[in-house]
């Protein structure tokens, strides 16, 4: 028994001493051995990227959010992308083919992050072999806000002037409000929004179609329809205008009466076409005391009654006083023996 522990002592000694030879092999000239390692390491790498090709791409950069935050600064449409591998596998790779995003879901707090731009391949493309995608810049710094809604009105846009001695009536849209969606601070600054121009230039008439809501705002949505429907009614541009001491009147075909009145002049206030009324002098019988029904002398009231002619249909008569007038009506016989008397008095 202590022959064998005495073997066994030898053999553990002779391990560890060969085991120290060998360290001490290893860890000579060891710099060298580092040096030489690094070398090696450079020129696989050296040797690995001449059977590689390198591809730039621009593709468009997207967020995705499923969280309560939303950009509030605007950020880079799109990003340089690099395709990394094998000629044959990166060949057939196009900007459709990679997509570029980040991902703002897991942020809570308003503030400004360092978000990494993440990229992937699109649909069931599968390239053979390992490539590398990196995008520049790599990361994005990005304010964030929460994100609210609010209902503002649509305000129709018009441009131009109508034709001459015209104007616009009436103008609407359908539906008169839209909901937008965007970082807190810039919806409340946002009271309304408006539609794309649309020309009433020289026009004589109104029109209707549909016009497109005006977004220029990249962190601004419209949530729901970005077209309304809108009416736009195109009339002659009216007046109002008044004429004073005009004289009445007094229609009769009785020429055996004499007619007088207490009132020979009246007022009226008309309404029509502002091209019209300019250089619009009214008729005699524009304000008619007819008297047409009077058979005997006597002391009558009779109304005063405005009349327009056919031609001047798109006028309107708003107001005019007097209203009536008293008149006395003689027999043109009676008061010429009425003088005669007096006469033969003198």
């Amino acid at each position: 028994m202590k022959v064998n522990n005495e073997e066994k002592q030898s053999d553990i000694k002779r391990f560890g001493e060969n085991i120290k030879r060998r360290l001490l092999h290893f860890v000579e000239n060891w710099p060298i051995k580092i040096i030489c390692l690094v070398f090696a390491v450079l020129l696989s790498q050296f040797y690995r990227e001449t059977l590689l090709e390198k591809r730039y791409l621009i593709v468009p950069l997207t967020v995705k959010n499923e969280g309560t935050l939303t950009p509030a600064e605007q950020y880079p449409s799109k990003v340089k992308v690099s395709v990394w591998g094998n000629a044959s596998t990166i060949g057939s790779i196009g900007e459709e083919d990679v997509s570029a995003y980040i991902d703002i879901s897991a942020f809570t707090t308003d503030g400004i992050y360092r978000v990494p731009i993440q990229t992937k391949l699109n649909g069931t493309l599968t390239p053979l072999g390992t490539i590398e995608i990196n995008t520049d810049p790599s990361m994005l710094s990005l304010k964030l806000e929460t994100c609210i809604r609010k209902q503002v009105p649509v305000i129709l846009s018009l441009k131009g002037i109508p034709a001459d001695g015209y104007e616009v009536t009436e103008s609407s849209v359908d539906p008169a409000t839209a909901e937008i969606e965007g970082p807190a601070e810039l919806i409340e600054k946002i009271t309304e929004l408006v539609t794309e121009p649309l020309s009433i230039e020289s026009r004589t008439n109104g029109f209707s179609g549909t016009a497109t809501i005006v977004n220029d705002n990249p962190l601004l949505s419209i949530n729901g329809k970005t077209q309304v429907s809108h009416t736009v009614k195109i009339a002659e541009t009216t007046m109002h205008k008044q004429f004073n001491n005009v004289p009445l009147y007094f229609a009769t075909s009785n020429r055996d009466f004499s007619i007088t009145a207490d009132k020979k002049t009246a007022r009226f206030d008309v309404q029509g076409p502002k091209k019209l009324l300019e250089t619009w002098n009214p008729p005699e019988n524009i304000l008619t005391v007819s008297c047409e029904a009077i058979t005997e002398p006597g002391v009558y009231t009779l109304p005063v009654e405005p009349i327009l002619p056919v031609e001047y249909a798109k006028l309107k008569i708003l107001s005019f006083t007097p209203k009536s007038v008293q008149v006395t009506v003689e027999a043109l016989v009676e008061k010429q023996e009425n003088t005669e008397t007096d006469m033969q008095g003198y």
